[in-house]
């Protein structure tokens, strides 16, 4: 599953570099749609795999060492 998030992460940010580059310097208004879309989907594949690392191991909290 790790594998296949990474993939699809590297697929949406490559996404968003060609709308960013390619579609917007053009102003093609497609351009801004593609590019918000794939900073949702990465952004919410770093929450998931935050979510899921943070169930997996409560004990290792870098916030409980600063206290």
């Amino acid at each position: 599953m790790t594998k296949k998030l990474e993939f699809i992460g590297f697929a949406l940010v490559g996404g968003m570099i060609y709308a960013f580059l390619g579609l917007m310097a053009q102003g093609d208004p497609m351009g801004q749609y593609i590019f918000w879309s794939c900073a949702v989907g990465t952004l919410g594949i770093i929450l998931y795999r935050k979510q899921k690392r943070k169930k997996q191991d409560p004990d290792n909290n870098p916030m409980k060492g600063s206290q």
